[in-house]
């Protein structure tokens, strides 16, 4: 095996091998550069971009090992490797977190390492590498942490299959590391590593992962978009609410599911009390704000499972899992108070609003989702006319 490995390595040029990744980077980062531009949104994309760019920047210094004074190539290309899984980390932290990370803490901390290892460079400080090494091999194993634990929903299979290549990223590292600690403790002569099998190997496994990297990077956005796509396809645009069809369909699992386990389950309908008079003495516009801040208050008042859909107009259905009908009906009143005590603020002053509420729970002996829906709008419609802004329901017997 030895043998085959050095008679490998005889017929590989190191230069031309580096030749040909920073190609191959280059035409990476250029795509991914002009789809994250296209994509200005994805600020994910954008972090991942900038990482591919630098890394590209890293390996073009590499090459130039040798040929100029380590200082410009030796040093800032170690920064750079450190300051490009930074990068990566922040891209891939974007897609399964969603939040924004508060303070600037690691940036300082990377900034701190920088200056450190550029002043032990300077001074030719042996093993001097292991301030960049170290922390960059921590910051890959903190992004296979952060795609394990929060890769969730359709970032579920992506996330799990970067992790593993982040993870085997990580392991080169920690060779490389090994190697430069053993054999290369003077980072400022690393070119002469240039004759080993062992360093050109690893950077060969290097190399092919951050192909594989890059197709994950591009899976990632594929998955960002389907999920943006499916979402613009299952809300109103005006509120963010679900739209009637996702309501209708969710409905229906949630009424199979509350059969088949024998829970409660109830439906909300919501009116807004004189939507048409609102729309026609202070215009849509006033309308279009009274709608959106009634979502925005009704939602605050729900649990994470439960469902809000504008049904159309001015109507809004609220779907209750695992809920009976005295606490459906507690939840409406929640709503309707909330409602009533809401000052909504506009140009030609603040908007007031009342809604009337009708509550029905499932009863799998009269039908199923349509039958509970029909239920409750018979129950607005008592509520409209026992005088508006008020609740009303209409229940089962066995629920009574």
């Amino acid at each position: 095996m030895r043998a085959f490995l050095i008679a490998s390595w005889q017929s590989m040029d190191y230069g031309t091998f580096l030749f040909t990744t920073i190609v191959s980077v280059a035409v990476y980062a250029v795509s991914i550069t002009l789809l994250a531009l296209h994509n200005r949104r994805l600020t994910g994309l954008s972090w991942l971009a900038g990482g591919i760019l630098v890394n590209l920047v890293k390996l073009i210094l590499q090459s130039l090992e040798g040929k100029v004074p380590p200082v410009f190539s030796a040093l800032p290309g170690n920064e750079l490797y450190l300051v490009s899984y930074m990068m990566q980390f922040m891209g891939l932290r974007w897609f399964v977190v969603r939040k924004p990370m508060t303070g600037r803490w690691p940036w300082i901390g990377i900034g701190i390492l920088l200056a450190l290892y550029t002043a032990m460079f300077l001074l030719k400080v042996p093993y001097s590498s292991n301030v960049t090494n170290l922390p960059c091999a921590a910051v890959m194993g903190a992004s296979a942490w952060i795609l394990f634990k929060h890769g969730r929903g359709p970032f579920t299979t992506v996330s799990r299959v970067s992790a593993v290549i982040v993870c085997g990223q990580t392991g080169v590292a920690v060779y490389r590391a090994l190697l430069t600690n053993l054999l290369y403790m003077r980072p400022w002569e690393t070119f002469h590593a240039q004759t080993d099998p062992r360093w050109l190997y690893s950077m060969t496994a290097a190399s092919l992962l951050v192909v594989f990297m890059v197709m994950c990077d591009l899976w990632f956005v594929v998955t960002e978009l389907n999920r943006e796509l499916a979402e613009q396809a299952s809300t109103d645009p005006l509120t963010g609410a679900l739209n009637r069809r996702a309501m209708d369909e969710a409905a229906q699992r949630e009424a199979a599911r509350s059969i088949r386990h024998g829970h409660p389950l109830c439906a909300i309908l919501i009116d807004i009390d004189h939507f048409k008079l609102l729309n026609d003495t202070r215009a849509h516009a006033a309308g279009d704000c009274a709608l959106k801040t009634l979502v925005c208050q009704i939602r605050m008042l729900l649990r994470c499972q439960d469902l809000l859909a504008r049904m159309g107009g001015d109507e809004f259905a609220i779907l209750l899992p695992d809920t009976s009908a005295p606490a459906g009906i507690a939840a409406a009143e929640r709503v309707r108070l909330a409602v009533e005590a809401l000052e909504i603020p506009f140009d030609a002053g603040p908007i007031r609003l009342t809604v009337s509420a009708g509550v029905a729970q499932l009863d799998p002996a009269q039908g199923g989702w349509e039958t509970m829906l029909q239920r409750a709008d018979v129950a607005l419609y008592d509520a409209k006319q026992h005088g508006r802004n008020s609740v009303a329901a209409r229940l089962p017997e066995h629920a009574l």
